[in-house]
């Protein structure tokens, strides 16, 4: 008797990361509809370490970016590693806040995903409500 296996169907390939609204390129100003992060970072003016936040969750591509990741993003050149953790928590929750305000309208944001389950993008979707951030 011989034996048949079939493979399982694999999954597609993850579509690109786009936006309705276009950016423009820093170094050709053509409209990008599919842009690197550091696009976003430099269009709405992140600071450095809101850029590593949101490279972090940008890595995430839509799915839930657990907290001690974007953590690690924040102090990766600390060579101690950061700060007590109260003291990184506290540091990430005001550099989010105001890079959820350096994003507001652009439709491009980061929204609380749950209670321990991380923050992950969110591309020209409807934000939580603010009292979800």
């Amino acid at each position: 008797m011989q034996t048949i296996t079939t493979r399982p169907p694999t999954a597609p390939a993850p579509a690109p990361l786009t936006i309705t609204k276009p950016l423009l390129c820093p170094c050709c100003k053509q409209p990008v509809t599919t842009p690197q992060p550091e696009i976003v970072i430099d269009r709405y003016g992140l600071t450095p370490m809101e850029g590593r936040i949101f490279q972090a969750v940008w890595k995430g591509k839509g799915l839930p970016v657990v907290t001690e990741r974007i953590f690690t993003a924040m102090y990766i050149d600390d060579p101690d590693g950061g700060p007590s953790p109260d003291k990184m928590y506290l540091a990430f929750k005001v550099a989010l806040c105001h890079m959820r305000q350096k994003l507001e309208g652009s439709g491009i944001g980061i929204a609380t995903v749950g209670y321990r389950r991380g923050y992950r993008l969110v591309l020209e979707g409807k934000f939580p409500a603010a009292a979800s951030r």
